[in-house]
């Protein structure tokens, strides 16, 4: 699910979410192609790089992989936020600078937001997810954007 906006990438442009995970797609690392069953969120840059914020199965917060997925790797690039199942069935909230993660993470400054993806992807293990999400939002300059 994608959702198209138009926002500079201020210095203090943040990103935060709530989410609850009741199930993950996936019960082993999804750094790898036959594994890559994962819930997250996305947002993409009129680059067209996007940075993908998900929960994982067993890496650990802060691991920071380019997408096991040929076509993707160019252009996606996944951050662990939360990990494990401690946490399955809680919300949680989370936050993150999306001018530092992108510097910090493609290597330059970012130019202008312009989606905000839900990601699920469970094809390569055929498992299932299950998540909720409430409100998403990206603060930027003064100005801000709820996506749901």
């Amino acid at each position: 699910m994608r959702r198209r906006c138009k926002l500079d990438t201020t210095e203090d442009a943040t990103l935060s979410w709530r989410w609850r995970i009741d199930q993950l797609p996936s019960a082993v690392r999804e750094d790898e192609l036959q594994h890559h069953d994962y819930l997250s969120v996305a947002v993409e840059w009129d680059s067209g790089k996007d940075i993908t914020y998900m929960w994982s199965a067993s890496l650990p917060v802060g691991t920071v992989f380019t997408c096991p997925i040929p076509q993707w790797a160019p252009r996606e690039t996944h951050v662990v936020v939360r990990s494990g199942a401690d946490e399955i069935g809680f919300w949680c909230h989370e936050q993150r600078n999306l001018y530092r993660d992108y510097v910090d993470i493609i290597g330059e400054k970012p130019g202008r937001i312009v989606a905000v993806w839900l990601i699920a992807v469970s094809i390569f293990q055929h498992g299932e997810g299950r998540a909720a999400f409430g409100p998403i939002r990206i603060e930027a300059g003064g100005w801000l954007q709820d996506f749901v």
